[in-house]
């Protein structure tokens, strides 16, 4: 019983941890405030979908158009989400983050999830990086399943060497006119470790740090108890 209060005790204090490296520095990411906190070179519509290359934030993608699935965001089920007719223009961007403030020399974690809401030529996004109004870098290109209303996690990562702030942005490398149709929510860019200059073991963000202590506390507890 010992051993099992030991290792409950450690498990509810790395929960109680764990938010403290998962701070999102998106501005808006989960569209719960609406179209604002981001810009896009899609065309906004408020009321219906009439062409490729324009988008609403809304809770269902069939109100936008009939054509596509009825679907919850990703955040709640009933919440808002950003969704897109996508353009057959290659250079558009879907969305791009004000700019936002990085430390040096940091591991950073980028995520969005994304769901195809019509059954045809699902989304290609291509996830990219400014740091400190520098060229655009291309972090990594992903695919969406063909299957409607599912959310697909998409992420990569990035060190911020020294830059000091950082631009984001989605784009779509699915130029079809037909189909090509998604939706986006819950995009995130948060810590995941600090590297050292010259020291090749990162140093965990500070919540990773507390889990791993607690960790090794409960382990070391264990021992004591099954000892005595």
């Amino acid at each position: 019983m010992k051993i099992g209060f030991g290792l409950a005790a450690a498990t509810a204090a790395l929960a109680l941890a764990a938010p403290a490296s998962a701070v999102n520095l998106v501005t808006n990411g989960d569209f719960e405030a609406g179209n604002t906190g981001f810009v896009s070179d899609y065309t906004y519509r408020a009321g219906g979908n009439f062409s490729a290359a324009e988008y609403t934030v809304g809770n269902n993608p069939r109100a936008f158009n009939s054509n596509f699935v009825q679907a919850g965001d990703h955040t709640t089920g009933d919440g808002l989400m950003m969704i897109v007719n996508g353009s057959t223009n290659l250079n558009d961007v879907v969305w791009q983050s004000s700019n936002i403030a990085v430390d040096g020399m940091t591991d950073y974690f980028f995520e969005a999830f994304v769901m195809n809401v019509f059954a045809a030529a699902p989304p290609v996004l291509t996830f990219t990086i400014s740091l400190d109004g520098g060229v655009e870098q291309v972090l990594d290109t992903l695919s969406v399943p063909i299957q409607t209303g599912i959310w697909n996690g998409l992420s990569t990562s990035f060190n911020s060497g020294t830059a000091t702030d950082a631009v984001l942005r989605l784009r779509n490398a699915q130029t079809a006119f037909g189909g090509n149709d998604f939706a986006i929510d819950d995009i995130n860019l948060s810590i995941t470790s600090i590297v050292n200059p010259g020291d090749p073991n990162p140093v965990p963000a500070p919540a990773a740090a507390v889990l791993m202590a607690l960790g090794l506390a409960a382990v070391g507890g264990a021992r004591l108890r099954r000892k005595a």
